[in-house]
Parts: C-alpha cells; structure tokens; sequence
C-alpha cells in the first residue's frame, strides 16, 4: 500500500496516516505480518522515483496460500475500499507487488504533446471522466505540479520610461529575498558573512514584495508595482519524456474484471473527448507486452505447423494426407474455445498460446497412428470402405488411450486438486493452478474435441482423397454448379447483345 499526503507534510502527520492503515490491516487474520515505511526513500509509484516525507509504504505479508481463509484478492480489494473511505487529505494505492520482469501496470495510458502543464490538466480531466468505470482502481498519474511560486514580471516599456533596466529591478528584489552581502564579522580566526535582506514575514508573502521600492536613477523610490507585475503562481515539479516527447502517463489497476474490458470501455469514453491539436495518446504497459506475446506465439504456432507439414510430407510421399491431418489440428481450436466459455477462463495469451502449440503435437500424433494403418491395408489390397472400417476399430483403442491419459492428467492442473503425500491430505485450489489452468483447459477440451475429429473426420477426408463416392459427389455437385452459373452468365450475355440501342434503326447495340 502507497499512501502520499501533500507535498510538505512532515514525518509526524505521515505516521499518523501510515498508523491508521495498520490499524485497518492488523484485523486480518490471513495477513502474517505488516512492515511500514514512514517517508519514502526510492519507489514512489505516483512521481516515478521521486521521495520525500509525504510518501509512505506499507507492505503485507499473507500467510501460506493453503492456510489461509479467504483469497486475497478479496482480502485486498477491502482493504482498499476501507483506506479510501476511512484516509482524508491522501491518495491511497492498493496493489499486488509485481513479480518477475516488468510488465508495466494493467491499465497504462500515455498522453503526448507540447506543453506539459496543459498534458496535467488533460489527464487530470481523463481520470476524472474514467473513474467510475467498473473494475478500474488506483487510477493515477505521473504528472508533479511544482511547488507555490512567486513571480515577478517586469514590464521593460514602464521601467525604461522611468529609467530603470530589468538587471537593476531583479538585482533589487533579489537582494531582498535572498539578502545581499554587505559586510564580514571577525570573531578570532573565524569569519562571518553580514547579509542583509527583509524580514522573513515580508519576503515570503505577496503584498510584502508589491511594498518593494526601487532606487531610481536619481535616489529616488520607484515602487516595484509601477514596472512590474507580481502575481502567485505554480511551476512544473518535472518533466517526462519518451521518444524526445514530453508525456504525462495515466496508470491504474483492474479489480473483478480483465483488462482488456476496462480498456475497451476508457476507449469508448475516450471517443468523445476533446483532445487538442497535436496531443494524442496511446495505451502502453501490460497490454503492449501482451501484443508481443501474441504476435510472438501466433508465429510460433505457424512456423509448428509449417515444420509437421514438412515432416509429413517426407513421410508420407504425399500431399493431401499432411492437409487432412493439418485440418484436424485447425479444427481442434473449436473444442479449445468451447472449453474456455463452458468454465469461463479468459483467454490467457501466453499459457493458453502454449497450450494450443502443445495441442498441435497430440492431435497429429493421433491422425497419424490412423492414417498410417489405413495406408497398411490399402497396401495389402483392402478396399477403401473396408480400410477405413478396420483401421477405425483397430485404432480407437490407441487413439482413446492416449487422450483419456492426457485429459486424467491434466485434471488436477485444471481444477487445483492434488494430494498432499507429506501430510496425508487433500489440497483444492493451489497457487499453480491459477497460473497453468488455461493451458490445462485448453488441452482438454482441445484434445477431447479432436479426438471425435480423429475418427470421425479424418475417415471422411481419406475418403474423399482416396477417390470415394462422396468425392465422386463432391465433383459432380461443384460442376453442376459450374455449368449452371456458366448458362445464367452466357444468358445474360445474349438478352443484352440483342437489346437495341435507343436511336440506332439497325438494332446494333
């Protein structure tokens, strides 16, 4: 948990703020042990490194995942809502700490432009439009407004028409706040600097600059409001950039719903928005990785497919059997999304992308313990409908076993139920599940599917390759077809020949 008061504020009110989370957390049975941090020094998630006494850690440490009573998801996004109601005057973050490479937050939008004081307030009005949209928590961004300042604006047309330059009114109000040197004091071996300059409760107001005279050039006092304006203001804590362009980055996490769908609902209510000319933005962080990973397994599972085919083909001496036992592999897909929707598991692209690519060895695995018996028979004179039949009923055992063995297998990984040999019981729900369960799902129902493909679809396609009468069919419906379509364009082709023209007597078109 990141807890940042406003800018200033000492230790004493931070440890009050950091006080009132642990007495929030230390009510969790579930949570072992809480470690806080009173004042950041390094890893501040709000400014991106940035420390101070105004930014505070509170870390928590769970219990083992098999003791514990509920899960923490549920424990934590409680403990969030609790923080927000109950801490004021404070932003409060609430997040799970990141484990392995960096990935970047759930939700990362960055907005790109010019001025970085006008990219604060565009994000500032974008997270006050997407706040409420379902599931999105710990919205935040990295833009740091500076600190109060007070600025001092000449107007040289006025300071030269009473005979003053910029360098002597900025050397004048300089003097004042900072103080000038106008002597030393010796005290023994030492010396000390005499610095004059205003009292404190006149240098750091506004009205006790505009009370500022100037000396003109001829003694007398000019007051500092005739030739220049001073006025309070705030100026720019930082400035980021990314590809030499200045960017303010929007974050924030996802409570009960994907990332995907709380993305796609900030881009529906980014459709109506009002973004000046030349500012743009663009979502970054997690959902940039997951488009690596795609692009990266999708050639992954083309270039598999391309080397089964090439083996396959060495094999085999032929080119239809590769693709019938290709089209079971691409067809297997059915089953591995009917599996996600049937248990409702998102589709993960990394370990469901694996899943699919270890598919891919099953299933040919499979077709090719048929195929090859098929191609046996017919090598020792069967008939096709004969071949077909005896290498079905031979080859279901094989076929059944090696799918039922893998689909048992997987079970466990897919639910989360295994057995604790060391102390003799029963765990449900263990941490890895949650991790290799899609690819287990997608395995199964993949395998299941494709296994009624193997004998079912794969016969069919032999069939039709070796000559059958359904190919036999297959070709006179597709030339039927042909030659009617051939007739009604020919047709067409004659009415409109013979049309006349309009004013041609002969009838010529």
């Amino acid at each position: 948990m990141f807890i940042k008061a406003p800018e200033g504020t000492n230790l004493d009110a931070s440890d009050t703020l950091v006080r009132q989370a642990e007495q929030v957390v230390m009510e969790y049975p579930d949570i072992q042990h809480v470690i806080a941090n009173v004042g950041s020094v390094g890893g501040d998630p709000f400014s991106q490194g940035g420390t101070g006494t105004h930014i505070n850690r509170v870390a928590l440490d769970f219990r083992d995942f098999a003791d514990r009573s509920r899960p923490s998801s549920d424990i934590v996004a409680e403990i969030r809502k609790r923080l927000l109601e109950g801490i004021h005057g404070a932003e409060v973050q609430v997040e799970q700490e990141e484990e392995g490479p960096p990935t970047g937050p759930p939700i990362n939008l960055e907005i790109s432009g010019d001025d970085i004081l006008k990219l604060g307030d565009l994000a500032s009005r974008i997270r006050g439009k997407t706040a409420d949209i379902p599931g999105l928590v710990d919205l935040k961004d990295n833009f740091i407004g500076g600190k109060p300042e007070i600025v001092v604006e000449i107007d040289k047309e006025k300071a030269a028409l009473v005979g003053l330059d910029a360098y002597t009114i900025a050397y004048t109000v300089k003097a004042a706040i900072n103080g000038v040197k106008v002597g030393v004091f010796r005290e023994g071996k030492e010396e000390y600097d005499i610095v004059a300059r205003l009292p404190e409760k006149d240098r750091k107001s506004v009205e006790g600059i505009r009370r500022l005279t100037i000396s003109g050039p001829r003694g007398e006092p000019i007051p500092l409001t005739t030739v220049a304006e001073v006025r309070l203001t705030s100026g720019v804590g930082a400035i980021m950039r990314l590809d030499q362009k200045r960017v303010v980055t929007i974050s924030g996490n996802t409570s009960g719903r994907l990332a995907n769908d709380v993305i796609r609902d900030m881009e529906t209510r980014l459709g109506g928005f009002e973004w000046p000319r030349n500012y743009t933005y663009r979502f970054t962080g997690e959902q940039r990785e997951q488009e690596k990973a795609s692009a990266f397994l999708s050639k992954a599972f083309v270039a598999a497919l391309l080397l089964i085919f090439l083996v396959l083909i060495l094999q085999f001496d032929s080119f239809a059997t590769p693709f019938i036992i290709l089209a079971a592999v691409l067809l297997s897909l059915i089953g591995v999304f009917a599996g996600l929707l049937i248990t409702g598991t998102a589709f993960g692209i990394i370990m469901t992308g694996v899943g699919v690519i270890s598919l891919a060895g099953v299933v040919v695995n499979n077709s090719i313990v048929l195929i090859d018996y098929y191609r046996r028979l017919r090598e020792r004179g069967l008939a096709l409908r004969e071949a077909l039949v005896q290498a079905g009923l031979t080859r279901f055992r094989p076929v059944m076993l090696t799918a039922v063995t893998t689909i048992l297998g997987l079970i466990p990984m897919a639910t989360g139920v295994s057995f604790d040999f060391r102390n003799l019981r029963w765990s449900v729900g263990g941490e890895s599940s949650q991790w290799w369960g899609p690819m287990a799902v997608a395995v199964i129902f993949g395998l299941a599917f494709a296994t009624l493909l193997t004998l079912n679809v794969v016969p069919v396609l032999l069939s039709l390759a070796a000559g059958g009468p359904g190919k036999k069919g297959f070709r006179r419906g597709f030339l039927e077809r042909g030659r009617v379509l051939l007739r009604s364009v020919a047709g067409r082709f004659r009415k409109r020949k013979r049309t006349p023209s309009p004013g041609d007597d002969n009838g010529v078109p």
